[in-house]
């Protein structure tokens, strides 16, 4: 897309209530020129995680001492070098000028430093996690979901984070608070819920002694939510549809979806494990199990898969998601390209934009999607999605749930 003098509106943030402000008219952003504003992703990749370190570099042998030079020498380089011949200027090809880039290109490794400038420090650090990992992506929906990568097998422990994030840390967002306390007061005593306990002991032999779950799975985190996980509630899920999230933001209850939790989880699940239970037979079909705690966790697929949707009954093909306009100073986002984006696999909305025409560092933004992410991969051979949960929260229910079930 070529420069255009059209002014375009476009969401910019703020830090004062209301936290994003709506510019259009003059105050709107200008149409750059897609081939001299294009993201970089010409920086090499960081080093890579979780590696041992470095052998110690070897000695370098002394050079043996060079005998001086006699003064006859000496006089004779010299005089070779004042007749040396002044070296050729390379010619510049007629018409092909090289054109110098008016700013400084933008890379894609410099998101993660303008995450920590409009205070997203998580989405920075998971962001930092992902660019060093090796390489490992999901291509397919159900990969996207259950964590298999693009050699079909489950991403590897190194690819699995349980430290990064506390469940007191989300839990301070207000619609996730929503979301938890529905999960504990009624999503884990429902029909469902008891459903998939049973499901669950179908699988494991009776016993009537206390047995802990955490520790049958020997504390490993990813057999633990595979085995003994039972419900769930999800955030922001509902928001898939990006353009409608950006423009109710603001008067939403607790405020403008885009911040540090959905920059580093965006759709995530708050989940509920069984932890201490007895489980007993009460005739030779029929078995009684009686969970007396739980466990409380967050469980994210950190991805930048484009899931497999169209509209208009696969009339058209949904394209790679929007993920705003950013540069080094933080990003804006432009709602003709969100919703021309869900509706377009072309290039030509994606064009950089330049705040009230300004041609600065400052100035121009950078149109990133998912697929800019899954480029930068194949780019560097680098960059690994990751499984993310947070520390486990043991809960004593007030009551044990208590199921019947018959065992076939």
């Amino acid at each position: 897309m070529e420069k255009s003098d059209k002014r375009i509106p476009f969401f910019e943030q703020r830090f004062i209530k209301p936290l994003w402000a709506l510019r259009h008219g003059q105050q709107g952003c200008s149409i750059e020129d897609v081939d001299e504003f294009c993201i970089s992703m010409a920086r090499p990749a960081p080093l890579l995680r979780d590696q041992p370190p470095s052998p110690p570099a070897p000695p370098k042998p002394k050079e043996p001492k060079r005998p001086p030079k006699s003064l006859i020498e000496g006089f004779l380089e010299f005089r070779e070098w004042m007749n040396a011949p002044p070296p050729k200027p390379v010619p510049t090809p007629a018409g092909k000028a090289a054109k110098m880039p008016r700013i400084k290109p933008f890379d894609l490794q410099d998101i993660p430093g303008a995450m920590d400038r409009i205070g997203w420090p998580m989405s920075a650090k998971v962001m930092r996690k992902w660019l060093a990992g090796d390489l490992n992506y999901a291509n397919t929906d159900d990969g996207a979901k259950f964590g298999i990568n693009q050699n079909g097998k489950p991403f590897p422990p190194n690819m699995i984070d349980t430290t990064m994030f506390k469940l007191d840390w989300i839990l301070g967002f207000g619609r996730a608070r929503e979301k938890y306390e529905q999960l504990v007061d009624e999503a884990i005593y429902s029909k469902k819920a008891n459903n998939a306990i049973a499901k669950i002991f179908r699988r494991h032999q009776p016993s009537p002694c206390y047995r802990d779950a955490w520790k049958l799975c020997d504390g490993d985190m990813q057999k633990y939510h595979a085995e003994f996980q039972f419900q769930f509630v999800l955030i922001d899920a509902e928001n898939t549809d990006k353009f409608i999230m950006f423009l109710r933001g603001a008067v939403m209850p607790h405020g403008l979806l885009m911040d540090d939790l959905y920059g580093s989880l965006g759709a995530f699940s708050l989940n509920a494990a069984i932890g201490g239970f007895f489980v007993g037979m009460v005739n030779d079909r029929r078995a009684r199990v009686e969970i007396l705690d739980i466990s409380l966790y967050m469980r994210d697929v950190f991805t930048f898969h484009d899931r497999k949707e169209s509209h208009l009954g696969g009339a058209i093909e949904r394209g790679s998601q929007y993920l705003g306009h950013w540069n080094k100073k933080g990003f804006v986002i432009v709602p003709s390209a969100t919703a021309l984006g869900e509706v377009t696999t072309g290039d030509w909305i994606m064009a950089p934009i330049a705040r009230n025409g300004m041609i600065t560092e400052d100035g121009v933004y950078y149109p990133v999607r998912n697929r800019d992410y899954r480029d930068w991969q194949l780019e560097h051979n680098q960059g690994g999605d990751l499984i993310l949960y947070s520390d486990r929260r043991l809960m004593r229910l007030p009551s044990p749930i208590v199921v019947e079930f018959d065992l076939w």
